[in-house]
């Protein structure tokens, strides 16, 4: 009877080790790979005002089919496509949003005469359909301005300068809203402003407001390339709109007839 109730042990054993594998099997579960990948969204930085705006969001599903594509402003959705639906697009009401559904897809939307208040965060969020039905969001912001019109007012105290010359010098830029940032740059060279101050209420034929914004340089003159010097004020919004003005400042030579003057007192 005893290797009997050995065998018997020895059996019980192992079909409770076989037992454990089979439950540890049945209850683990192959991860399932994310297939909504590559998701971006594009978005200008700035658009003027009554002008068109192109959004761009771009996925890849992998093997997935898709469920829908949701278009929002801030927390408000006011686009959607959905390709199992006919149509397949859907427009929100949303004041102020004018949605080119001509031009409108699964992968874009057009926004026609954008105005001042559409300025916000703007999202994209993509549905996968069936089995995954995974979801993803990105979003990006949209500046919409007044853009600066015509260049710079540049003004400097005189044309000519020698080594060591304090030179003194405002740029103020066109009116735009919001205000455009000025930059000063002599010889290609970037210089830090010395100050800067903005103006704002000008009335326009839109009953838009702008404002201006002055930015004042002063600094030593110490070189010259041959014999000129470059001064150029930037104004820009976003790094999108930009418009500049430019001038060459002249470097002023010691005149002859004061050195024969001087010579000449000394007394020969």
């Amino acid at each position: 009877m005893l290797p009997s109730r050995r065998l018997n042990k020895t059996a019980r054993t192992y079909f409770a080790i076989v037992a454990a594998a089979v439950a540890a099997l049945v209850g683990f579960r192959i991860p399932r790979c994310d297939s909504l990948s590559n998701m971006s969204i594009t978005v200008p930085v700035a658009v003027a005002s009554g002008e068109s705006a192109k959004m761009t969001c771009t996925y890849d599903l992998e093997s997935d089919p898709l469920y829908t594509v949701k278009w929002y402003k801030g927390r408000q959705e006011f686009f959607r496509y959905v390709p199992k639906e006919l149509p397949h697009t859907r427009v929100f009401p949303w004041p102020g949003i004018n949605v080119d559904v001509s031009q409108s897809g699964p992968n874009q939307v057009v926004l026609r005469d954008v105005r001042r208040h559409l300025s916000g965060k703007y999202r994209c969020e993509v549905s996968a359909d069936a089995p995954s039905f995974h979801t993803k969001i990105v979003s990006s912001w949209m500046h919409v301005v007044y853009p600066p019109v015509g260049q710079p007012v540049l003004s400097l105290e005189k044309r000519h300068y020698t080594i060591g010359d304090t030179l003194k010098g405002n740029c103020t830029s066109p009116p735009s809203s919001p205000p455009s940032n000025v930059t000063w740059y002599l010889n290609d060279k970037w210089m830090n402003s010395s100050y800067g101050r903005s103006s704002s209420g000008r009335a326009t034929l839109d009953d838009a407001s702008r404002s201006t914004n002055t930015v004042g340089l002063e600094l030593e003159v110490n070189s010259f390339k041959v014999g000129k010097m470059r001064i150029r004020c930037v104004a820009e919004l976003y790094g999108v709109f930009k418009t500049s003005s430019e001038t060459v400042l002249d470097e002023e030579k010691p005149r002859l007839a004061s050195i024969l003057g001087t010579f000449s007192s000394t007394g020969i």
